[in-house]
């Protein structure tokens, strides 16, 4: 089946189409999940019990079938799954976070209600930009960035925790997954400018814990 057949189908509520859609993604989003919930992990925010990569994957693409009609046109499925896959988990981490937090309060304290309005859906119903910046319009010495590109498959994971979370979620979609940076500026929900500042941010910080 055609790319654009395919994608007609799967909008369509087509479950098989849907499947072929998004399997050939099923390993690197694996990959994903295991290598972000043992970050979360170290960072005592997650118990290995809590989640398997299994089951993150599962919500993602569950989300991914709920909300295939809000996927941005210009976005790859690729990236629009690696990106719904880290709001999944920051989104199950937050949840985590606030049921603790009342158990140590109170056994009886009753959880939060869930928000209204989703607001991560209600950027991608208006976030569909026509003129892209160019990362030659962002930054103007590509040299120097290809420079400082670090080679992430070979760093040890609990290299990047020093990160803030936003440095280490664009460096890793950007470096490591290799998505353009105008991918990366809509999977954060950031303008190309603000992405690439985090980029070399991030690449700076790794630069000094390496040195």
């Amino acid at each position: 089946m055609a790319a654009l057949d395919l994608w007609k189908a799967v909008l369509a509520g087509d479950r098989t189409a849907f499947r072929q859609w998004v399997t050939p993604h099923v390993d690197e989003l694996l990959l994903a999940a295991r290598r972000e919930l043992s970050h979360y992990q170290r960072l005592k925010m997650l118990r290995p019990e809590d989640l398997t990569p299994e089951e993150l994957v599962g919500e993602t693409l569950l989300t991914a079938w709920r909300q295939r009609h809000r996927k941005p046109w210009r976005l790859s499925v690729r990236a629009w799954l690696l990106g719904l896959l880290n709001r999944v988990l920051v989104r199950y981490v937050a949840r985590e976070r606030t049921f603790r937090r009342l158990w140590e309060l109170s056994l009886e304290a009753p959880l939060p209600p869930e928000p209204i309005y989703d607001d991560d859906e209600s950027f991608w119903e208006w976030y569909q930009p026509d003129d892209l910046e160019r990362w030659e319009d962002v930054i103007p010495d590509a040299a120097t960035l290809t420079e400082e590109q670090l080679s992430l498959e070979e760093a040890p994971p609990e290299a990047l925790d020093v990160l803030e979370p936003e440095e280490r979620q664009v460096l890793l979609l950007h470096d490591l997954h290799k998505l353009s940076l105008q991918e990366v500026a809509f999977v954060m929900q950031r303008s190309v400018r603000e992405t690439a500042e985090l980029l070399q941010r991030a690449r700076r910080r790794m630069q000094t814990v390496r040195a």
